[in-house]
């Protein structure tokens, strides 16, 4: 009796414009619903309400991506599966929790307002459990499901908030709808999405690297470097924030705030384009390709600066008039604030881009050098500019920041190749 041969049929790829189109449906869906959420409460509520929502953010952003040790990078760039994916939920679970740890020690310590910035901490915490089966999933090219997670949770965020916040007037309630969507989209979307591809064996792994991995306290030695690196990225992007709060309070902030939120798209669509060049690119290294490896790099860099020109020429020319038609007459006038954070936006998209390339080469402790660099260009930008410009100055200081970023970025990535 002959035995019959099962074959298993080829996971077909999805194209890489496909996974770029995808990629920017889900990261521009879901910033679209978060600008949202800032003009519900600007519409409903004040630009006080506004900035301790900001303030929040800029509390538990830092913090959370910190804690995240940038694990959903360390996961799509192992060139060899060497730790299995329980390992990385593991370890962002537990920093998950020592993130909301600290985020409740700062709001004792600085006499925060304690119920929206936990809240929105919270949210952030449970967007960062999503975010590890988001790169199980990133890890197999799988950006459509991706942006069905983004979708959800933007959709979710929008409508608890904007419920909430009509309902009660209360901003506390209102984030507390942001941590709810975020936890329903962990458990109800990410988990099951990213379930399909818990026991698939990926093309990349040898079959022998789970027994030879050193196992947790190996992955956070690997993770640490770029996890600090995030965490001090996201501390600077929000060095202008504390300034301007610190020197001018929560209106001001909250203008501020709502200004930047509108150039997030442009944040949104360059973020797509280095989340899908990241698998690429760590194919092409491990392949030993560094010719395809720059030709990549490249068109995206040119990409990013053609899409940056427009943005800033539409924001030069009809910023004024659309804030004041977004978020009503207190956000008139702040045209020229607008297109200076455009323009900080079209060189933090190419810092983007080039994180990617540092990512798949894996040059990790490299990234952290610099961001540490500009931390302090951006510290220094922030307490010259924002006493004596305002809004204007906290603008122009993370404008600054972003060039020196990307310079210091360019350099690292010229001398790894």
């Amino acid at each position: 009796m002959t035995a019959t041969r099962h074959r298993t049929a080829p996971v077909r790829r999805p194209s890489f414009t496909g996974n770029v189109a995808w990629s920017v449906i889900g990261n521009g869906g879901y910033a679209l619903c978060q600008w949202l959420v800032l003009v519900v409460i600007a519409r409903l509520g004040s630009p006080a309400m506004v900035g301790d929502y900001a303030l929040g953010l800029a509390v538990g952003a830092p913090v959370v991506l910190l804690a995240n040790l940038s694990l959903r990078t360390v996961l799509v760039t192992d060139p060899n599966g060497a730790h299995p994916f329980r390992r990385y939920l593991l370890l962002r679970l537990a920093g998950m929790g020592l993130a909301m740890g600290v985020i409740a020690l700062v709001v004792l310590i600085f006499h925060l307002p304690a119920a929206v910035v936990l809240l929105v901490g919270a949210a952030k915490a449970f967007d960062g459990i999503g975010d590890i089966y988001q790169g199980l999933l990133q890890r197999h090219h799988d950006q459509r499901s991706i942006a069905a997670a983004q979708l959800v949770n933007g959709g979710l965020t929008m409508a608890l908030v904007a419920s909430l916040l009509f309902g009660t007037s209360s901003i506390a309630w209102a984030a507390a709808g942001s941590a709810g969507a975020s936890l329903l989209t962990w458990i109800m979307c990410c988990v099951p999405l990213a379930g399909r591809f818990h026991n698939r064996p990926d093309p990349r792994a040898k079959q022998h690297t789970h027994r030879a991995a050193g196992g947790v306290a190996e992955l956070l030695w690997t993770a640490l470097p770029l996890g600090l690196a995030s965490g001090v990225s996201s501390l600077t992007v929000n060095v202008p924030r504390y300034a301007l709060e610190h020197h001018l309070g929560a209106t001001a902030l909250g203008v501020f705030a709502a200004a930047g939120y509108l150039v997030l798209t442009g944040n949104v669509f360059f973020s797509a384009i280095a989340q899908t060049l990241l698998p690429r690119l760590t194919e092409l290294r491990v392949n030993g390709t560094p010719a395809g490896f720059r030709s990549l790099l490249h068109q995206a860099l040119l990409g990013v600066a053609v899409a940056g020109g427009l943005g800033v020429w539409a924001a030069a020319l009809f910023g004024s008039d659309f804030l004041r038609r977004l978020y009503g007459e207190q956000y008139a006038g702040q045209g020229r604030l607008l297109t200076v954070l455009t323009l900080a936006t079209v060189v933090c998209g190419a810092c983007f881009v080039l994180d990617a390339g540092l990512s798949a080469a894996r040059r990790f402790t490299g990234q952290l050098a610099v961001n540490a660099a500009v931390l302090v260009a951006a510290t220094l930008a922030a307490l010259l500019l924002v006493p004596r410009y305002g809004v204007l100055g906290a603008a122009w200081a993370t404008a600054a920041a972003a060039v020196v970023h990307c310079a210091l970025k360019w350099e690292v990535l010229r001398r790894a190749l």
